[in-house]
């Protein structure tokens, strides 16, 4: 079985257990992140592991990429495979999904200074598609994608975020 054929077959699946026991969708995924010396980060989630840092110019090690590679990855990437999960479930055959983004920034925001945003002023999602399908067969699909996507709708809506502090010397 070819792999685009696999996609189809997994997804239906799934929705077909899901139609029939909607609880069984429902997921929590715990992942941690650690800064011990310096801005050297280690996030861990299911038994994968990642590092981050930051520049030297701004004090980091440059030990691995900053937190902002694996968030443009994490859109750049969930949006490619939904758009290719979508195309799998609706019979529809893609050649390649490429995406590109671009995001413009103020520095100074990141480090606090005043006047300044942290969050990113702009930016622009590039969706590249090779398919024999029609241009508009490939539109309409995306948009059905878009729609479904976790990170794209992350980074377009605002979503409830809550968060917790602890202190103390025995906190780990």
């Amino acid at each position: 079985m070819d792999r685009n054929t696999h996609a189809r077959q997994a997804q239906l699946r799934a929705q077909a257990i899901y139609l029939e026991r909607p609880e069984s969708a429902q997921t929590v995924h715990r992942g941690s992140a650690m800064v011990r010396d310096g801005l050297t980060c280690t996030y861990e989630q299911d038994g994968h592991r990642v590092v981050l840092d930051m520049p030297h110019a701004i004090g980091g090690s440059d030990d691995g990429p900053p937190p902002g590679f694996y968030a443009r990855a994490g859109i750049c990437g969930c949006l490619a495979i939904g758009i290719k999960m979508t195309a799998a479930r609706e019979n529809l055959h893609l050649d390649t999904v490429t995406v590109r983004i671009e995001q413009d920034w103020d520095n100074r925001g990141v480090l606090g200074m005043e006047g300044a945003n942290p969050v990113a002023s702009d930016t622009r999602i590039c969706i590249d598609i090779a398919s024999p399908a029609s241009e508009d067969a490939i539109s309409d699909m995306v948009a059905r994608a878009l729609n479904s996507d976790p990170w794209f709708l992350a980074y377009r809506d605002a979503q409830p975020v809550h968060t917790a502090v602890s202190v103390g010397a025995d906190v780990v």
